[in-house]
């Protein structure tokens, strides 16, 4: 499975990636992470690529995922030369305004949901990891959970599983 998060810096791009690699070792697969940002300024491209597998990893890149995770225009026009017919493609409907169609775009405005219930937009990523976990079903809400409480800064960990909660529930009625 090959999974690519997008966005700009700020937004958590790079560490909810990790989160799902995390989870999928505890799922038992072997995975690879590589990530591409533009650390030197806050809103720049941000990207981080996910390989999840049974059998060993032998390439480090892909031009075409399986699962595209879009948190931002600015990422959408830069990677949806990415997209094709089996993708599972998520927007963050909030920040990503669509000039293509899909027939498997999953759309939720969790910028919005994240303000509404943590008074902040922090947490969009975690609700998109929410949501594109349940209907993907790439690594079980388990492994997630327990990445999650596991790599998160102290003191983080129960509003950023609450968001993740948020994402999963809303990920299930879609599916």
């Amino acid at each position: 499975m090959k999974i690519r998060f997008c966005g700009v810096g700020g937004q958590g791009v790079i560490q909810v990636a990790y989160i799902l690699g995390y989870a999928a070792m505890i799922d038992g697969y072997r995975v690879l992470q590589t990530r591409s940002y533009g650390s030197a300024y806050r809103g720049m491209l941000s990207k981080s690529d996910i390989i999840i597998s049974r059998n060993p990893i032998y390439e480090l890149e892909f031009i075409h995922p399986d699962i595209l995770v879009c948190l931002s225009e600015k990422a959408y026009d830069a990677y949806k030369y990415s997209v094709h017919p089996e993708l599972q493609f998520f927007i963050d409907s909030d920040s990503v305004k669509m000039d293509l169609t899909h027939p498997k775009l999953y759309s939720l405005n969790a910028s919005t949901l994240s303000y509404d219930r943590f008074g902040d937009r922090l947490y969009a990523n975690m609700i998109m990891l929410g949501y594109m976990v349940a209907v993907s079903r790439v690594v079980s809400k388990d492994s997630v959970e327990k990445s999650l409480t596991s790599n998160t800064p102290k003191g983080t960990e129960n509003v950023n599983l609450e968001a993740f909660q948020l994402g999963y529930s809303i990920g299930l009625d879609a599916k």
